[in-house]
């Protein structure tokens, strides 16, 4: 990753997973950029710094994902549980608008791990929402109390905004 803008805009680029039903695009080509998106997040080692982190959210763009969104979770782990929180959290008021099941997701993947050794990840996640500006803090929490009455956080109520 010699240059970082270089390889950004390629990931988003191929990160915006062609859908089955967009005929502008050949199959072959499709398939191309499905696989140098997973080839791409598979080669990030964590290490890359938060820049690399935020472009792993940045590059979430399409309903339909077929398994690479997955992908693009796990290698935002590798970066540990604070720039994962944190880049999560600077692309959640876009994921909630445009990809709401997606921020949904990576939300109850925060939230499952309460009680586990990963309920360090909830903390930092939560002061981190602490300490955004208002406007932004309160879309994520209005999604998050919706998401706890009918959707992915059902049963995880209380989990995630607490004290923000």
């Amino acid at each position: 990753m010699s240059d970082f803008d270089t390889w950004r805009n390629e990931l988003i680029f191929v990160g915006n997973i062609v859908q089955d039903s967009d005929d502008s695009i050949e199959p072959e080509e499709a398939e191309k950029r499905f696989n140098r998106y997973i080839e791409m997040l598979d080669a990030l080692k964590g290490t890359e710094g938060p820049k690399s982190a935020l472009a792993i959210f940045e590059s979430i763009q399409s309903l339909d994902d077929y398994g690479a969104y997955q992908t693009a979770g796990h290698a935002a782990w590798r970066f540990g549980e604070e720039l994962f929180c944190k880049s999560l959290i600077h692309e959640l008021p876009r994921l909630i608008q445009k990809l709401p099941d997606w921020a949904g997701d990576f939300l109850v993947s925060i939230a499952n791990g309460e009680g586990t050794e990963y309920d360090s990840t909830i903390h930092i996640f939560n002061r981190l929402l602490s300490d955004l500006p208002e406007n932004e803090k309160s879309i994520i929490k209005t999604y998050i109390s919706g998401q706890e009455q009918d959707g992915w956080l059902e049963n995880r109520i209380g989990v995630l905004g607490k004290n923000a």
